[in-house]
């Protein structure tokens, strides 16, 4: 296991998005997360070409200057969405996830946008992601899409 220190989140920018496409996931986690790897390289291309319409930010999860996770923000105007959160295999077990949900919460809410939702859809197998989620407030609103329960939590506003 890794020594880290504290977790940023950051913009995948030009300085580092060749470290932001070394974030891997397990064989079995991938279709839990995108379908393809690198991760990083699913949500840049969303990002440009506005998937759903939607205004995305690619971002990146540091510790000690080092890329250990993904993760982009899609915009609406009703909500903002988590999509594709991916934890760097080696990484793994040692509460980054949880501290980017921290994070995230903490960016939304500071931020101007109008938005008083977060949501994210979680995959019905996957217990670990949801134990997760349930811990940062989120819960099943009881839609479904592609699949996926959707989740949300409301936003507290700093």
């Amino acid at each position: 296991m890794q020594q880290r220190g504290p977790l940023t989140l950051t913009a995948i920018d030009r300085h580092n998005w060749r470290a932001a496409l070394a974030v891997h996931v397990t064989a079995e986690q991938l279709p839990f997360v995108a379908g393809h790897q690198p991760v990083a390289l699913l949500i840049l291309a969303k990002a440009y070409v506005r998937a759903g319409g939607l205004d995305w930010e690619p971002m990146a999860v540091t510790a000690s200057a080092a890329v250990i996770a993904v993760v982009a923000l899609s915009h609406s105007d009703a909500y903002t969405e988590v999509v594709h959160l991916a934890v760097d295999a080696d990484w793994q077990g040692q509460g980054v996830g949880s501290e980017t949900v921290g994070l995230l919460l903490a960016h939304v809410a500071a931020t101007r946008l109008r938005t008083q939702e977060l949501r994210l859809t979680v995959h019905p197998d996957n217990e670990r992601a949801q134990r997760l989620y349930r811990s940062r407030g989120f819960s099943p609103t009881g839609a479904v899409r592609d699949g996926e329960p959707v989740w949300s939590r409301r936003v507290d506003r700093e």
